[in-house]
């Protein structure tokens, strides 16, 4: 009997020690960002320094990991909301690729198809030049062929409240979703 309860207990005392470590272990510092280099067109104009945020890009014709990932996204704001943390003490920062064709009223209309009316969900919009150069910070690489055809890594970023890149994650790609529950740990550890 007393091998049985411990049997059963393992699995519990691991996961306590999981969470406990989880949080413990400080999240490396793997990059800077040095400027923001973009308007916010979602409506959401607010001060977004000085907090933790989740980067993404996406751009409004992508057929498939930019839409999937922000449905998932929008589960974050759930699992936030549901460990007390409000949406004003982080931000979700999505950033397109292809401004020359994403304007704002599209980026508007794309927000509004999956009705992002969080104003810590905030939509960037720079010029091609700042675009580009603002993804080095991050080392995403993203490429758009003559056709207007765009080709992009798959990575997003948590970037701490000192704009130091402190880790990144997967964006929603085939069968895959977003690591939603990890984001929402490294974010927790990060607001201050």
């Amino acid at each position: 009997m007393k091998k049985f309860i411990i049997i059963l207990m393992l699995p519990i005392f691991f996961g306590i020690i999981y969470a406990v470590w989880s949080k413990a272990v400080e999240l490396p510092k793997i990059g800077e960002v040095t400027e923001w280099p973009f308007t916010e067109v979602g409506g959401n104009e607010t001060n977004f320094q000085g907090k933790p945020k989740l980067v993404t890009f996406f751009y409004t014709k992508c057929p498939d990991v930019c839409p999937t990932t922000m449905w998932d996204l929008t589960a974050l704001q759930k699992v936030m909301e549901g460990r007390g943390i409000s949406q004003d003490e982080y931000f979700i920062i999505a950033i397109t690729v292809d401004p020359e064709y994403d304007t704002k009223e599209k980026i508007v209309r794309y927000k509004e198809l999956f009705t992002i009316e969080d104003p810590n969900w905030l939509f960037f919009r720079g010029t091609e030049e700042s675009t580009k150069e603002f993804s080095k910070y991050l080392n995403f690489y993203y490429d758009k062929n003559e056709d207007g055809f765009v080709t992009h890594s798959t990575s997003m970023y948590i970037v701490d409240d000192q704009d130091l890149v402190r880790a990144h994650h997967n964006m929603a790609t085939g069968k895959n979703s977003v690591a939603i529950e990890e984001i929402a740990n490294h974010l927790q550890q990060l607001i201050k």
